[in-house]
C-alpha cells in the first residue's frame, strides 16, 4: 500500500542490422514537443519552490540492493552513505523487490532482496524512492505489495506503483520540518511484453490491475532514401508469396510516401516502422511518439503536486536510447522525447527531474534554474545476487551470463560507476550541484560487488570528465575540484 504521508526520521547489412536491433540518435536540436492536454497554469505564487533558507537534496540512480549494507566498517562506503544521511532530503530508485525469503508466499523470481533492506535504506538516510521500474513484478503482485509494505513500515515514501492506476500515478507526500515534499514516478517499457506492468484504472468493480505508472510510446526508425527504397522492395517482394497461405496478413494501407511498416515475426512483436530522415536528422535515430493520454496524466499529477507541496520531485525510469547503433542499457545520450518530457515536467511544476534506468551515466542539464539528471547510474548494483544459488538450489557459477552482466557488462565497468548529486538551494533558488563519483568494487571480491564507495581520485576524475563531456551539449559547465564536480548556477 502507498501511504500518502510520512515523516522523515534521520544500415543491405546495415538495413538487416536495423531490423534486428531496436532503438536511436535524435539530435537534441530536433526535439519535438510531446502532445499532451493543455493545463491551466497555477497561480505564480504556487509555482515557486517554497522552502526557505538552505536546503539540500541528494539524488542517486538505482538502488539494486539485496542485503543490508549500512553497518559496513569501510571508510569509503561510509563516506558515500554519509552524503545521503546528511542531506535534508534523499532519493533513489528502488530497483527490484523485497520480501522475507523464508515466509514469502509469492514466486521468488528475478531481483528479490531480503526484507531487512527497507529498514537499512532508512538508516542510510533515504526518504523517498521511485517504484515505477521494469522489475516491479519480478515476483508478481505479491512481490510488489511486499516491497511497498516494507517501505511503508520503514517510513520511506514511494511513488509510481499501486493497486490501480490512480494509486500508481498519484503524487505522494513527505512532511519535513522545512516543508512538504511531493514525488511523482513513471516508467517507459523496454519491450512490448513489459506493458503487462502497467496499472489500470478501476471503475466500480471492474479493472484496477496492480502495477506501475506507465508511459507508453510508439517508435519509428529513421533511414536514408536509399535504405527506405531497399526496405520497401524487400517488403513488397515478400507479398509475392502471400497466396501460399490461407490467412495472409492484410496489406498495409494508408502509408505516407516516406514511411512504411516492415513485418516482424508472427509472435506478437510490434512491426517496426521506418521513415526517411529529414534534413538534419541522423539515420539510425529512433523517433519516439509518446502516448498523449499518459503524458497528460503524468503532467496532471505533477501540477497537482505543485499546488500542494513546497518542493516537487519528478522521476522516470527510462532505458530508451537515441539510436539503434547504441548498446541497450549503455546509451549515454537521452533520446529527444526524454529531454522534452523533462522540460515539460519542470514547466508544469517540478523542482527537479531525476532520471535512471540505463546502467551508465548521462549528462546533466540546468533548465529554468532547475536540475535535470538524465541518468545517475546505479548507486547499488548487487545484480550478482542469484536466488537459486543463495537458497542452495544450484552451484554458484562465476562463468555465467549473470556474472558477466554483473562485473563486465558491455565489456566495460561503466555500469559499476555512479554519482551522488547534491543539489544546494538557498531561499528557494538552486545555487550549485555537487557531484560525488562512486564505484561499486569492480576489483574487489564478489561479496562486496555492487556496494557503493567514494571513487578514488583517478577514477573519480575519469567519471567526472565523462559526465562533463556529456553535459556540454546541454550548456552545462562542470568544474572539477579534486574528486568533486561542481555545477555553479547563476
Amino acid at each position: 500500500m502507498v501511504l500518502p504521508f510520512s515523516l522523515k526520521s534521520s544500415n543491405s547489412y546495415l538495413i538487416a542490422t536495423f531490423l534486428f536491433l531496436g532503438l536511436t540518435i535524435v539530435p537534441l536540436f530536433l526535439v519535438k514537443p510531446v502532445l499532451a492536454q493543455s493545463l491551466e497554469p497555477l497561480n505564480p505564487r504556487d509555482m515557486n519552490m517554497k522552502i526557505s533558507g538552505e536546503f539540500t537534496f541528494a539524488s542517486v540512480g538505482d538502488l539494486m540492493i539485496r542485503r543490508p549494507a549500512s553497518q559496513l566498517a569501510d571508510a569509503d562506503v561510509q563516506a558515500a552513505l554519509q552524503l545521503i544521511s546528511e542531506a535534508d532530503l534523499s532519493f533513489g530508485n528502488m530497483e527490484g523487490e523485497l520480501g522475507n525469503l523464508r515466509e514469502f508466499e509469492g514466486p521468488l523470481n528475478g531481483f528479490m532482496g531480503t526484507h531487512e533492506v527497507a529498514a537499512d535504506l532508512k538508516v542510510m538516510g533515504f526518504d523517498m524512492v521511485n517504484r515505477a521500474q521494469n522489475h516491479l513484478l519480478d515476483s508478481e503482485v505479491a512481490g510488489m505489495l511486499s516491497t511497498n509494505n516494507l517501505l511503508d513500515a520503514a517510513g520511506i515514501v514511494h511513488a509510481g506503483s499501486g493497486r490501480n492506476l490512480d494509486e500508481a500515478a498519484a503524487p505522494v507526500f513527505l512532511e519535513l520540518a522545512q516543508g512538504r515534499i511531493a514525488l511523482v514516478g513513471m516508467h517507459a517499457p523496454i519491450f512490448p511484453e513489459h506493458r503487462r506492468l502497467a496499472a489500470t484504472v478501476q471503475e466500480g468493480s471492474l479493472g484496477g490491475r496492480a502495477g506501475l505508472n506507465m508511459l507508453n510510446y510508439s517508435e519509428t526508425i529513421l533511414v536514408t532514401e536509399e535504405q527506405f527504397a531497399s526496405l520497401k522492395k524487400v517488403r513488397d517482394q515478400f507479398q509475392e508469396y502471400r497466396f501460399n497461405y490461407d490467412n495472409p496478413r492484410p496489406l498495409v494501407r494508408n502509408e505516407s510516401a516516406n514511411s512504411l511498416r516492415f513485418p516482424a515475426s508472427s509472435s506478437g512483436r510490434d512491426d517496426p516502422t521506418y521513415r526517411v530522415a529529414a534534413a538534419g536528422e541522423l539515420p539510425g535515430t529512433v523517433d519516439y511518439t509518446l502516448n498523449s493520454r499518459d503524458v497528460s496524466r503524468i503532467l496532471r499529477s505533477i501540477r497537482n503536486a505543485r499546488q500542494y507541496a513546497d518542493y516537487v520531485v519528478a522521476t522516470a525510469h527510462i532505458h530508451q536510447s537515441q539510436s539503434v547503433l547504441e548498446q541497450q542499457h549503455l546509451s549515454t545520450m537521452p533520446p529527444a522525447f526524454y529531454v522534452d518530457l523533462a522540460h515539460q515536467a519542470i514547466d508544469t511544476g517540478a523542482d527537479v527531474f531525476v532520471g535512471h534506468g540505463v546502467q551508465t551515466l548521462r549528462g546533466i542539464e540546468i533548465y529554468q534554474g532547475k536540475p535535470i539528471f538524465y541518468g545517475l547510474g546505479e548507486f547499488f548494483r548487487e545484480s550478482l545476487w542469484d536466488l537459486p544459488a543463495v537458497l542452495g538450489m544450484v552451484d554458484a557459477d562465476q562463468t555465467s551470463d549473470r556474472y558477466q552482466f554483473s562485473r563486465n557488462f558491455g565489456n566495460s565497468t561503466q555500469s559499476l560507476e555512479s554519482l551522488v548529486a547534491i543539489s544546494h538551494y538557498d531561499e528557494g533558488e538552486l545555487i550549485e550541484v555537487r557531484l560525488y563519483p562512486t564505484e561499486l568494487g569492480s576489483d574487489g571480491p564478489d561479496s562486496r560487488l555492487g556496494i557503493p564507495r567514494l571513487a578514488k581520485h583517478d577514477k573519480a576524475r575519469e567519471i567526472l570528465e565523462r559526465v562533463q563531456r556529456l553535459s556540454q551539449g546541454f550548456g552545462t559547465n562542470i568544474d572539477i575540484d579534486g574528486s568533486v564536480g561542481i555545477i555553479r548556477v547563476n
